[in-house]
């Protein structure tokens, strides 16, 4: 038995790939995207019954007349809401027998009337597997059945699926009555092949499991061989469910911040002498990936973050340059529709020699057109899985409102990135979704006033300061009415960039400055900074500014670091794009935003939009 204690070991330590007698992989039945749906009626007898168990005799439920004329509900008695929720445990355990319902949210929106047909869903969004199942399956489990207690064979073989779980009063109401999250343990998520190693593991064993012949009659009355057809009972399920997938979004069980907006090619042009009105000067034209959304996710994968990007571009020139690094980096363009006889996204922009923009034309129809929120909904497992969705606003309002209600369904939290001016304004239909945005102070102007109409905030911007700290209490005395404008509509964090003076974060006094530590993974490159910040972190400047007839609003000052100058067109969204990776690295809102400065002073002393040596590594020497 010690020889196979020891074979046993060697057998955990060497990789599966390289097992030569393993010859199929395990069947997954359940994958993200993946939804179970049950139709039912509660009769008025199982609402009765239900009182009399629970004690909740609450006359809504019980009495037709006092429910319509004192409930206010028009249509008589309704359901329990606890009642209703059963339905969700109740669908996993009858197609995965043996679940462990683990943990369950609810959000009870509207009500259920007894008789009524409901319609019950439950959809897998995030699955964390058991790396050891079939291992234990195929080639350990004759040596487990006598010591399946000392290895715990019930754990090592389940899997923890997390579901977002929906019940519909009306099928054709898209406005759930019940809303959730469910975490259970399946341990009948596999199937197990059936194909036997051609070699016994244990020579000196000779019971095997023949997955072909049922154990539902077997006479055994030892305890090893109850032990043996539970354990059989988790390994071998019952058939698949019939389950209704999204054939795009299935096959992403893993968490990656998602990424809506425009990917653009960036022509620019930048003057080698003053340039003059009428007439063309000598100067240098290059052809640059660009886009806010582009632009960010670039970044987000350059300090070890994967975003999945969904955007636009046409079947042409431009099209295939913006794709080539893409496909070239090993990122994902599943979600990247490539469209024919479509022009792609185009920015011609023109500079000065100090890199300021003097001006640009911008050609970005194509994502207003083709970024629909049915292109955008078939995604919907990607957005319910990920930390954070991050859309820009060249969407269409349309666009924007879907991708934001998909994202508050699951409580995705939203970063909203204002692109300019003009299109900031498109923030006022979905504010109250939005939980992050950076708006420069212009855009932050624009946005107050496209939710306050008519206009009344303004900013005019002064340069004549020569003292930085008089500057900064200039700007919050001209800001901080429009950020407090905003905080009230619904806004959780509002990250005002200032250009060489910093950053505001602003910020009701309660609010978290962590984000979901669920959905955050911890990467080499958050660690490596978190040591760094915790280390030399920079004085803030705290404002607290109490409002009447609310909690307090806190503004933070953080500035921004010397920089030499060759271009300031990525600063901005390099700026967004460490703020989010910091974030879905664990970090909280005050470290983030103090590596998106780190990282937009990378920008700004490089050519490109995002500079080509940029790792987490050179910021957290910096």
């Amino acid at each position: 038995m010690r020889a196979s204690l020891r074979q046993l070991v060697a057998m955990m330590a060497t990789p599966l790939m390289r097992s030569k007698t393993m010859t199929t992989a395990p069947t997954l039945l359940l994958k993200v995207g993946d939804t179970l749906c049950e139709r039912r009626r509660f009769t008025e007898g199982e609402v009765e019954a239900y009182a009399g168990v629970s004690g909740d005799r609450n006359p809504v439920h019980l009495d037709d007349v006092f429910a319509r004329e004192v409930g206010g509900f028009e249509h008589g008695c309704v359901v329990h809401g606890m009642l209703v929720a059963s339905l969700f445990p109740a669908l996993i355990a009858a197609h995965f027998p043996g679940a462990v319902y683990a943990r369950q949210s609810l959000k009870f929106a509207a009500p259920v009337y007894v008789g009524k047909e409901v319609l019950v869903q439950v959809q897998a969004l995030h699955i964390r597997p058991s790396a050891t199942k079939y291992l234990y399956a195929q080639f350990i489990f004759p040596f487990l059945i006598s010591y399946s207690e000392l290895f715990g064979v019930n754990h090592l073989l389940s899997d923890s699926v997390k579901f977002g779980t929906k019940c519909f009063a009306n099928d054709n109401d898209n406005a759930p009555a019940i809303v959730g999250e469910a975490l259970a343990v399946l341990p009948s998520l596999h199937q197990v092949p059936t194909k036997a190693p051609s070699t016994p593991l244990f020579k000196d064993i000779h019971l095997t499991l023949n997955p072909s012949v049922s154990m539902a009659g077997t006479t055994a009355t030892s305890s090893s061989l109850r032990r043996m057809e539970s354990v059989h009972r988790h390994l071998l399920p019952a058939p698949p469910p019939i389950l209704h997938q999204n054939p795009l979004g299935a096959t992403r069980s893993e968490s990656f911040p998602v990424i809506i907006g425009g990917m653009v090619l960036d022509i620019h042009a930048k003057p080698s002498m003053q340039p003059h009105p009428g007439t063309t000067v000598p100067g240098m034209v290059k052809y640059i990936s660009g886009g806010v959304a582009r632009n960010i996710a670039e970044c987000i994968y350059k300090l070890e973050t994967r975003p999945f990007m969904i955007s636009v571009v046409g079947k042409d020139m431009a099209g295939d340059f913006l794709l080539k690094y893409w496909r070239s980096a090993g990122l994902c363009t599943d979600g990247i529709l490539q469209v024919d006889d479509v022009t792609t996204p185009i920015v011609s922009n023109v500079f000065d020699g100090s890199g300021e923009l003097i001006a640009g034309v911008a050609s970005v129809g194509a994502v207003e057109k083709f970024l629909s929120p049915s292109w955008i909904c078939q995604f919907c497992a990607c957005i319910s899985n990920a930390p954070l969705l991050m859309i820009d606003a060249n969407l269409s309002p349309e666009s924007l409102e879907a991708s934001c209600k998909i994202a508050h369904e699951v409580g995705v939290p939203v970063f909203f990135e204002p692109v300019s001016i003009v299109k900031s304004s498109r923030i006022a239909p979905i504010a109250k979704y939005i939980t992050y945005t950076s708006p420069n102070e212009f855009e932050l102007v624009a946005m107050a006033n496209s939710l306050s109409p008519p206009e009344k905030y303004n900013f005019a911007k002064i340069d004549q300061f020569k003292n930085k700290a008089k500057a900064v209490e200039y700007l919050f005395e001209m800001l901080s009415p429009a950020m407090f404008f905003l905080l009230e509509k619904g806004i959780k964090f509002l990250l005002v960039t200032l250009g060489s003076h910093g950053v505001f974060v602003c910020c009701k006094e309660c609010t978290s400055l962590m984000m979901d530590q669920q959905k955050s993974e911890t990467t080499s490159f958050s660690t490596m900074l978190l040591d760094k910040l915790e280390r030399c972190f920079p004085s803030n400047m705290l404002l607290n500014f109490p409002r009447e007839g609310s909690t307090r609003t806190c503004v933070f000052h953080l500035p921004a670091v010397s920089a030499s100058v060759v271009s300031l067109t990525g600063a901005g969204d390099c700026f967004v794009g460490g703020v989010i990776s910091a974030l879905c690295g664990g970090l909280d809102m005050m470290q983030s935003v103090a590596v998106g400065i780190a990282i937009a002073k990378a920008s700004v002393e490089s050519e490109a939009n995002i500079p080509d040596k940029f790792s987490a590594a050179t910021i957290a020497g910096g």
